[in-house]
């Protein structure tokens, strides 16, 4: 009787092995079979993926080449940017009561940019196929000429330099989103089908695809720049605006 018990035991055993091995290989299995779709989503767009990061950094140093010439219009819009930066809604949970919490303030960093930062202004407009490259870049634009000159110390520029390639690739990858559906729809004949419903779904379909990139992108970024800020940035090196305004 105990040796059946005994065997009936290592029976037991050995199935759950088994079970386990067979899980872990379809997880497995799953996570290849993703990686593989988006792999080839992102070759698709590779040109285009390219081309929007191109520019990202174009304007970028294009914005803060403009400051350093002094121009008068940006350097007006530069000052009333950032006075107004405390103020904006979205600075304001990050200084005010989830300041103290490093977890609600990478979380909130992350659904604010994914669902404001990626989705709304950026793939959505893509409706217009070539209102994503007019944010991208505007969002540029802006980041240099607001930036320049207030990254003090290396802490503070090791961080938005991270930050920078992180969360604008994300909006790399938003912004092919939504131009790949905007053409779609003007051109359904990219997607090798005749009718526009179809084009579009098909896009849409490789819209998912990209926003795993996003995500990933997004969620690391919202990591790297809140823990920068809450452990190194406001102890060290403060990023002080004109009029002695804290951003951190």
């Amino acid at each position: 009787m105990a040796e059946r018990i005994m065997s009936f035991s290592r029976s037991c055993i050995d199935l759950d092995v088994k079970i386990g091995l067979v899980y872990s290989a379809m997880e497995r299995a799953g996570i290849e079979s993703i990686y593989r779709k988006v792999a080839a989503v992102v070759q698709v767009h590779r040109n285009l993926l390219i081309f929007l990061a191109i520019v990202n950094v174009v304007f970028f140093f294009f914005g803060r080449w403009m400051v350093s010439e002094q121009l008068a219009g940006v350097m007006a819009f530069r000052e009333e940017a950032l006075k107004s930066l405390p103020d904006l809604i979205y600075i304001k949970p990050l200084t005010g009561v989830l300041s103290p919490y490093i977890i609600p303030k990478i979380i909130y960093t992350f659904i604010f940019n994914l669902l404001v930062g990626a989705f709304l202004t950026t793939t959505a407009p893509g409706l217009v196929f070539f209102f994503p490259y007019i944010i991208t870049v505007m969002r540029a634009l802006t980041m240099g000429i607001i930036f320049y000159g207030l990254l003090s110390g290396p802490a503070i520029t090791f961080a938005f330099y991270g930050t920078f390639l992180l969360e604008f690739g994300a909006y790399v990858f938003a912004a092919a989103a939504g131009i790949n559906i905007g053409l779609s729809i003007i051109f359904p004949s990219r997607k090798g089908v005749t009718t526009r419903k179809e084009s579009f779904r098909i896009s849409v379909e490789e819209a998912l695809w990209l926003y795993f990139v996003v995500v990933i992108l997004l969620f690391l970024g919202a990591i790297w720049e809140i823990g920068w800020l809450h452990y190194i940035g406001a102890v060290t090196e403060k990023l002080t605006l004109p009029g002695n305004v804290d951003m951190l």
